[in-house]
């Protein structure tokens, strides 16, 4: 399944092929960036959308936002682990809390979802203050690594 990006950046695929001229310590050193980015920047947004907007649900899903390990700063919302009724995992809560049967599932989302809580659509905007501290970040390795 394709994942969706916050931030569309022209060019980035070339920058991220080009990075792999560099040492491997390079790639390491700029996922180190990116997880510190992630988890100052985009963990608390996603937190504070889940647990203020996300209902009954808020808290579970607020602990399920984990920091992905990559070159970009990345989040992963939910996990596939089976904790709540019925085999429920917050993979499976997190768009049915958000939209409940105006999602995907229609009216297939069980009654207690309702309408859902837009609670995605609710998250702080922390886009320009993440791409900002990741160009400052990448250009600090590339100065650091760059042998030319």
């Amino acid at each position: 399944m394709a994942r969706r990006a916050d931030v569309q950046v022209v060019g980035l695929n070339r920058v991220l092929r080009a990075l792999r001229e560099f040492p491997k310590e390079a790639g390491d050193e700029l996922r180190q960036e990116s997880q510190k980015i992630a988890e100052r920047r985009m963990v608390p947004a996603w937190q504070n959308a889940a647990t203020y907007n996300g209902g009954v649900w808020g808290a579970k899903l607020a602990a399920d936002v984990k920091v992905r390990r990559d070159r970009i700063p990345a989040v992963k919302i939910g996990s596939n682990a089976k904790r709540y009724g019925n085999g429920a995992s917050t993979n499976r809560l997190r768009y049915m809390v958000d939209s409940g049967n105006k999602g995907l599932a229609g009216d297939k989302a069980p009654s207690v979802f309702g309408t859902g809580t837009g609670w995605i659509a609710s998250r702080q905007d922390y886009r320009l203050d993440a791409m900002r501290d990741w160009a400052e970040a990448l250009d600090r390795v590339i100065r650091r690594w760059d042998n030319t």
